[in-house]
């Protein structure tokens, strides 16, 4: 990407914000992917890299050609822990760390969503700005440092969307969309708990979290199901992000059922989760999210490998990987 800033988007009403979280969709179409391309000089020996080609709408890459889906939506959904404060060398960032990144893509001509799910641990580029939202300079760090280096809210959210964006070479994203972790018990309890079945044995984070047991989540249970990890485990973030798709998964399922059966008062649900939701989405972008079915079975992961780092686990994004993975996502190809 070239320019360092893009104008912000006109903050919406409250109204507005109700209308995301229960409603989250958009209808506008994608613009054209551009790739970044990196060179790769990996141990003694010296390989040619494939060169990624754009024309127009199109990408060629391996001597193949594919264009960009336009029936895909991609909305940039965050759960961020305010309380989280980083320093990276003598820079300190301040406005929390987002431990859930993940890219919702709404296909517009099957109304199903996709899950594609980052890694917050992975390395890239992170901007810094002053306290006036001025770039400052850029550090290499954990992704989910980027929302500490803005200065809190649609500014943090709009520097996590340019860098999401930049990682996956990039991906058309038309929104964000970040809730609090704080706020996920208070969402979770206002829609009668969340149901939904426990893959794996979690009973370190909760002693109800047996493995295939169903459970309608209380509020505290909810953010601990979303939020724990052992620290002391390699890798334990790669279970954590499983949870978080589940648990997202199993919510706007709920909510599409309860509005179905009109069990539900959006202006009830906006007062109670005001204080923790930012988002740049329009009225007019979000109102069909009912329609759409969530396949969490079809979740895809940015790949890469967990290494050790000099404090905290890095996140290292397979390239090479990751191309083929937008491409297979959100492309098809030209036969």
């Amino acid at each position: 990407m070239s320019n360092r800033r893009e104008k912000h988007k006109k903050k919406i009403s409250g109204k507005a914000v109700v209308c995301v979280t229960l409603s989250l969709v958009i209808g506008v179409g994608a613009g054209w992917l551009t790739w970044k391309y990196k060179d790769q000089t990996e141990k003694a020996v010296s390989t040619e890299t494939e060169q990624v080609q754009t024309t127009g709408d199109n990408v060629i890459y391996e001597g193949k050609t594919y264009q960009y889906n336009k029936n895909l939506t991609n909305i940039l959904f965050m759960g961020v822990d305010k309380e989280a404060q980083v320093l990276t060398g003598d820079i300190p960032g301040t406005a929390g760390q987002a431990d859930c990144i993940m890219i919702l893509s709404l296909n517009q001509s099957d109304k199903t969503c996709k899950v594609l799910q980052i890694s917050r641990d992975s390395m890239t580029g992170i901007d810094i700005y002053d306290s006036s939202g001025n770039y400052y300079t850029s550090i290499n760090a954990q992704l989910a440092t980027q929302y500490a280096y803005g200065t809190g809210g649609e500014n943090s959210c709009w520097a996590m969307k340019k860098t999401v964006k930049e990682l996956l070479y990039g991906l058309p994203i038309e929104g964000f969309f970040s809730m609090s972790i704080e706020g996920i018990g208070t969402f979770n309890d206002a829609l009668g708990g969340v149901t939904l079945t426990v893959p794996e044995d979690y009973t370190n984070i909760d002693p109800a979290f047996e493995q295939g047991a169903e459970i309608t989540l209380s509020g505290s249970q909810a953010e601990k199901y979303v939020r724990s990890r052992d620290t002391n485990v390699e890798g334990s973030n790669n279970g954590r992000m499983e949870r978080q798709v589940q648990f997202v998964s199993a919510l706007f399922s709920q909510l599409k059922e309860m509005e179905t059966a009109s069990q539900i008062s959006y202006e009830s649900l906006y007062q109670t989760m005001e204080p923790y939701l930012v988002t740049d989405l329009s009225v007019e972008q979000i109102k069909a999210m009912a329609s759409y079915t969530y396949l969490p079975d079809e979740t895809e992961y940015v790949p890469g490998k967990v290494v050790p780092g000099e404090k905290n686990e890095e996140f290292h994004v397979d390239e090479d990987a990751l191309q083929k993975l937008v491409l297979k996502m959100f492309y098809k190809e030209i036969k």
